[in-house]
């Protein structure tokens, strides 16, 4: 049986060894029991366990054993001390069969900002932007990799003169806590923490903290849904708002840009026709994480994307976060809160 208490003694020993890993992801279902079924679905139930505690699963699959925690009724964690390269394919496979399942896409500032107040000793910036900027853009690819108390400042210096080119990747920290003890923790863009440590408890903290940050850019996307509500006195009401990024520069080949976003290909997993409309591309598209639908405006500088009720706030966190990656490391979201949640500062 698998206890808690049994995971933090477990963390504790892995740190002689294989460093222990906590993937999280956004899922859909609802509540304990669909959360037991999902599992099993997924991953076969001859391989799935129940353990004592009832958000807690364990899963032995190719060789690795691995431990759900769903407690977190959207925001999953797939412990295992396992190698990355037994676990990472088997979860991409898994993600990208299916409609419920998403990476948690962690944008540059959320990065950046992993465990407020400490410096990150090691950073890894990766621009890829060959697949959405010609070859004459200023700067089309940019990969940086720095270690040190002074790591963040020198990337910062870069982050100066190339914005638009610096895409937060990975960064890790050395954390300490009188009453918690001590991790020393890497996180990656698409939710994967790798840490040793004294203190398996102070690393769920961190990975909690990361996440509840995450979530709160994600349910204010979602409180911005369009739909239609009815009044009293009869008829209807137009409610909700599109979410408008704006970007550092001009998209310079908006038909290359549409047919990239909308090829149904990871990472953005989206699926749609682009249509010229005045000045502007128009697409009615499916996001194929969740299945519904999605409309996109394409302006010069700009991109408007409306969520419809039923939609899912990740869409926006995972199409951001690859923008950033892809095209432009210094966009900006024009609604002010939504603005100051991606910069995790106050609106």
């Amino acid at each position: 049986m698998t206890t808690r208490q049994e995971l933090g003694q477990r963390f504790r020993d892995s740190s002689a060894g294989s460093p222990w890993k906590t993937f999280v992801l956004e899922v859909h279902a609802a509540g304990q029991e669909q959360g037991d079924l999902l599992l099993r679905e997924v991953f076969g139930s001859d391989q799935v366990q129940s353990t004592e505690d009832a958000f807690m699963h364990a899963i032995r699959i190719e060789g690795a054993d691995i431990v759900v925690d769903h407690l977190d009724n959207r925001f999953w964690s797939f412990h295992s001390n396992a190698r990355v390269d037994q676990i990472l394919p088997l979860l991409k496979e898994t993600i990208e069969a299916r409609r419920d399942l998403d990476w948690m896409w962690i944008p540059s500032q959320h990065l950046r900002n992993v465990l407020p107040g400490s410096r990150a000793t090691w950073v890894k910036s990766d621009f890829r932007g060959k697949r959405l900027l010609p070859s004459q853009a200023r700067v089309q690819d940019l990969e940086v990799q720095l270690s040190g108390s002074a790591a963040d400042d020198v990337l910062a210096l870069i982050q100066g003169e190339y914005s638009e080119a610096i895409s937060f990747d990975r960064v890790a920290v050395n954390a300490m806590d009188r009453e918690m003890g001590s991790v020393q923790e890497g996180v990656s863009r698409q939710g994967r923490f790798v840490a040793r440590g004294d203190s398996f408890e102070f690393h769920q903290e961190l990975v909690s903290g990361v996440v509840g940050r995450y979530r709160q850019l994600v349910e204010m996307v979602e409180a911005r849904t369009i739909n239609w509500e009815p009044l009293d006195r009869g008829g209807m009401a137009f409610i909700g708002f599109p979410i408008v990024m704006q970007f550092s520069r001009p998209i310079p080949d908006r038909d290359l840009f549409a047919e990239q976003l909308f090829s149904c290909r990871e990472p953005f997993r989206l699926w749609g026709v682009p249509r010229d409309h005045d000045d502007q591309i128009e697409v009615e598209a499916v996001d194929l994480h969740v299945g519904q639908r999605v409309r996109f405006d394409i302006g010069s500088d700009w991109l408007r994307v409306y969520i419809f009720e039923g939609g899912c706030g990740n869409t926006v966190a995972r199409l951001i976060t690859n923008l950033q990656h892809y095209f432009d490391g210094a966009l900006r979201l024009l609604d002010p809160a939504l603005q100051a949640a991606l910069e995790l500062s106050e609106p």
